[in-house]
């Protein structure tokens, strides 16, 4: 193709201008126009990353565990659609300036089959029929985002506890950060000496690596068939 139609970029564009509203209209729309681009488009075989962002609201679930997140917990999976996925972990890291003090933030990985891809977006943006396309004026979020992002659309059908790659945690207060020196042995000097650093750290956000992000969430869901108000989905059992 020689140069892609107005109406592709402006569904792309539609797209990039998230409105949870307009989402799935906007999507069906998109699933149109990405008929004629090229299969070499709609590959992805590399590991892809979807960062949520769960709002805390402890009136309604005084727990603090926004009840998406339990009902992961619960029931092992989180029912997901088509949704933007990035081939940069530091992009999802990055989004919003980071971990956010009023929400859970939690970043989930998934390599895509063949069929959850509906468009590699960066792949595309090089493509010289979409370069003639954008050489015209407009497009404002296609020209700011398509560019960072590394962005891919997926259409995965759920993630799950096993799928979790990071989770945003906020470093506790001076005090919790001592006793937490104390409880792994360090000597009242050790500590002297570190307490700078600590008072630095204090309050402030991070991502906790994989391998304790999945622990956190491996903890979460046995507390959760545990704990939750409704009982656990029966098991399939067959006579």
């Amino acid at each position: 193709m020689d140069e892609y139609p107005h109406s592709l970029l402006s569904a792309l564009e539609a797209w990039m201008n998230h409105d949870p509203e307009l989402r799935l209209i906007r999507a069906d729309k998109l699933r149109e126009e990405l008929t004629i681009v090229e299969p070499e488009f709609k590959q992805c075989t590399v590991q892809c990353y979807r960062r949520m962002d769960f709002p805390k609201d402890p009136r309604d679930n005084p727990r603090r565990v926004p009840l998406p997140l339990l009902d992961l917990f619960h029931t092992g999976k989180l029912e997901e659609s088509i949704s933007s996925w990035t081939t940069d972990p530091r992009v999802a890291k990055d989004h919003m300036e980071g971990v956010q003090s009023d929400a859970t933030c939690v970043i989930f990985k998934h390599v895509p089959s063949p069929g959850e891809v509906w468009v590699d977006l960066s792949r595309l943006l090089r493509a010289p029929a979409f370069q003639k396309a954008l050489g015209h004026s407009g497009f404002p979020a296609i020209r700011q985002w398509m560019t960072k992002e590394s962005e891919v659309i997926l259409e995965v059908p759920s993630v799950s506890p096993q799928d979790v790659y990071a989770w945003g945690s906020f470093a506790g207060n001076v005090e919790q950060l001592l006793d937490a020196a104390v409880a792994e042995g360090l000597s009242s000097e050790e500590i002297a000496a570190l307490r700078p650093k600590l008072e630095q750290q204090a309050g402030k956000e991070g991502w906790l690596p994989e391998e304790r992000s999945l622990a956190v969430a491996a903890r979460m869901s046995v507390s959760a068939r545990q704990q939750y108000i409704h009982p656990p989905p029966l098991a399939e059992t067959t006579s």
